[in-house]
């Protein structure tokens, strides 16, 4: 009876089963609405600064790990621009804290712990002390193959107590070429490398098996593997310390207080909700185009599709969240749906930049938000075998819609300091070919964490280096760069009146110029982060406007080696807006592209040239002639903004002192400007009822493109209670579609 007793004891302290505690946490929440059903929070009534104590003690020791981990990878993207993040999970696989990074990634592994605990990996694979299990496989849980999941059990006295886990984002993937995030792929099958929540490693030590795939499925091999090394060394070191933790307060006060520490966040999260923002709902929608026909894909997925998807977003009385997107559109064979995983990242992600700042987010934070992600949609697709290489789509776009939305209902309750215009349309690039030591490589450039500009906010004008879904951002050293890639920098530069105009404007993007060096193979793929071509998600509010969209502009068969021969200039920055020193100084066959989610045709080699600006940027907010003289001034000064565009756009007068080195804003002709533009607008515009009248007549006649009426009748196929909506606010019959 012993010898049976013990076959049935499980993994956990005390002897319980990891089954036995995730459903035991399910089944107390849903009882109390509190984690865990801690209706008392017992520790920090007893000893707040213990708990504090303890608090700091776990969040040091994910951090730490982050860093240590950025001593042991050799890829840039780590190094650089710190493309990682190190959790601590408890045993059942909820989040209690995090380290900086990319945060996106939290919930999910948290997602991939538990798809292993309802597989019973606890008897089937077996789980002990030393084990790895790497995963980045989206049909359980990730935002992108390219985020790279180790997970390491912790434990304590031979019981499991925790987990820690490291997302590392890889740069190449062995996916179909180029790189790691193809425009091409439209089927899971073309993801590359993937790893299904497998056992990779025992005692502290990847499977010779494991290593030998990767350096037989991957272009970059040795990057991958001190990755993975580097994750490794995050989770050892955040499990010893959570050791020395359960030995200095006890196993048991560790585990009540990971508890207590995600109950207050969650009560923290809605107290932060009720005190900023007012009740309610705000409605916008978002579309999303795929023209999958602008790349290389099979005959049946060569379909361009827009989809729309209505976003309601309620702000109950209690704190909590609720995002409804009745009517998303149908799902595609293309890169750019979603899932209802990467939508809990992108909520997290939204959450943590906004409002969940205070670096104590974790699961009680998304415990506070609930979501309606209709199935068989753009959403949450019926078919296992889709593409997950740019599940980020909804994240970047619709995430910037929503972020827009919440600073309404924080402009509603007075927080103006709080409201923001979105977040950037993140666009990159892939390359693929020979690198200049003459080895086959593809690579992803993430160095656009820094070249974004963030949206304008309510009360002064937005960042430039900005990315919302790194918030340690970072462009890297171009020094530290040209060693793994065939290019040389040759400038970077603010892309002038490249900003969201507004009141207050957006950041700025950067522009990038390199000189193809050394290698007689590149082509270059626009990677399709986020499919916004025609219809933009940063619109600006309050009367702001939105930003540029990004480009490429590559030089073949360049006159660079005579350049350089003669000691002529050669590209180094985008110079006075459409008059590029690319476009002046170098010779040869120029191509442009302002799409995303298409690979340049022509092939590149060394003296060829490429100028990118591929960050993007947010929107402005309120009405740009309101903007002031001053910030204006400011602007031409620093030669953000050109005269040109002052004039058209802020209607603002100025001349160039040579002698002073600077702008003289006219006050008189900018009063005269203003007036104005004033009163041709009023010219212009029509009375709302007109307007309505117009557009329903449009929507009567079926008076609109193709590809919209399409996307129309994909919502109102798809969609319940959002067609009804639709179809009385234009007063439609009750069957009508486009």
């Amino acid at each position: 009876m012993e010898t049976i007793a013990k076959k049935q004891e499980g993994i956990c302290w005390k002897g319980r089963k990891l089954k036995d505690l995730l459903g035991e946490s399910e089944r107390l929440y849903e009882e109390t609405g509190c984690y865990y059903g801690l209706e008392k929070l017992k520790l920090h009534e007893d000893d707040p600064l213990k708990l504090e104590l303890l608090f700091s003690r776990l969040l040091a020791a994910t951090v730490a790990g982050r860093e240590a981990t950025r001593m042991i990878s050799g890829s840039p993207l780590v190094r650089e621009v710190a493309e990682l993040a190190t959790a601590l999970y408890t045993a059942e696989g909820d989040c209690v804290l995090q380290s900086t990074g990319i945060i996106i990634h939290i919930p999910l592994m948290g997602q991939v712990i538990k798809y292993m605990i309802s597989q019973n990996y606890e008897e089937v694979e077996g789980i002990n002390e030393g084990d790895i299990f790497t995963s980045n496989d989206n049909a359980i849980a990730g935002m992108h193959p390219p985020d790279v999941y180790d997970i390491c059990p912790i434990f304590w006295q031979g019981k499991l107590i925790a987990w820690a886990a490291t997302v590392i984002m890889e740069a190449e993937l062995g996916a179909i070429s180029p790189g790691c995030m193809p425009s091409a792929a439209t089927e899971r099958f073309v993801d590359g490398l993937r790893f299904s929540a497998e056992k990779t490693g025992v005692n502290d030590e990847f499977l010779p098996s494991v290593i030998r795939r990767i350096r037989f499925s991957t272009r970059l091999p040795d990057l991958f593997i001190l990755d993975r090394k580097g994750a490794l060394g995050a989770n050892v070191k955040v499990r010893e310390e959570i050791k020395e933790v359960a030995q200095e307060f006890g196993v048991e006060y560790f585990l009540e207080g990971a508890r207590e520490i995600i109950e207050m966040e969650r009560r923290a999260q809605l107290n932060r909700v009720r005190t900023r923002t007012v009740p309610g709902k705000l409605h916008s929608p978002v579309a999303f185009e795929n023209y999958m026909t602008r790349t290389f894909v099979p005959p049946h997925h060569a379909i361009d599709q827009v989809t729309l998807v209505p976003m309601d977003f309620f702000i109950k009385p209690d704190g909590k969240y609720f995002l409804d997107l009745d009517g998303a559109g149908p799902w595609g064979w293309h890169p750019s749906n979603t899932t209802p995983s990467s939508m809990t990242g992108a909520m997290c992600l939204a959450l943590t930049q906004t409002i969940a700042y205070t670096g104590s987010a974790n699961h009680g934070t998304i415990l506070c938000a609930d979501m309606n992600l209709p199935y068989d949609t753009y959403v949450n697709p019926s078919s296992p075998n889709i593409a997950t290489q740019n599940l980020f789509s909804f994240p970047i776009n619709g995430g910037s819609v929503w972020i827009g939305l919440q600073s309404r209902a924080f402009f509603s309750r007075g927080f103006v300091e709080e409201c923001m215009v979105g977040s950037p349309g993140t666009a990159l690039y892939s390359m693929a070919g020979k690198d200049h030591m003459g080895n086959d490589f593809g690579f992803l450039m993430t160095d656009v964490a820094g070249t974004h500009g963030s949206g304008a906010f309510a009360i002064r004008d937005g960042f430039s280096s900005y990315a919302i879904w790194q918030p340690v951002t970072d462009m890297g050293n171009c020094e530290i760069w040209e060693l793994i890639l065939p290019l040389i920098w040759t400038g970077r530069n603010l892309l002038p009146d490249g900003c969201g105009w507004g009141k207050y404007r957006s950041g700025f993007a950067i522009v990038g110029n390199w000189m193809i060096y050394k290698t007689p193979l590149l082509v270059f793929d626009c990677t399709p982060v986020v499919m916004a071509d025609k219809i933009y998600p940063n619109t600006g509010t309050h009367g702001g406007y939105p930003a540029v969209g990004p480009f490429y502009k590559l030089v073949t068969n360049a006159n660079t080696d005579e350049l350089i021969k003669e000691m002529k200039p050669l590209a180094h920055g985008m110079g006075y807006p459409g008059k590029g020193d690319i476009e002046e100084n170098i010779k040869g066959k120029f191509a442009l592209e302002t799409s995303r989610g298409v690979t340049m045709k022509d092939v590149s080699k060394h003296g060829d040239w490429i100028q990118l600006s591929y960050g993007s940027q947010g929107g402005g907010f309120g009405d740009p002639i309101k903007r002031d003289v001053k910030l204006i001034k400011r602007d031409l000064d620093n030669r953000l903004i050109t005269i040109d565009a002052c004039r058209k756009i802020h209607c603002a007068e100025a001349n160039y002192d040579r002698t002073r080195d600077e702008w003289i804003i006219d006050d008189k002709k900018t009063e005269q400007l203003r007036k104005e533009k004033i009163r041709a607008r009023l010219k212009k515009g029509i009375p709302v009822k007109e307007w309505y009248k117009n557009r329903r007549k449009d929507i009567l006649q079926k008076n609109m493109p193709d590809l919209i009426k399409t996307m129309y009748n994909g919502s109102l196929e798809k969609g319940k209670r959002w067609p009804g909506e639709f179809r009385a606010f234009w007063g439609l019959p009750e069957n009508f579609t486009f």
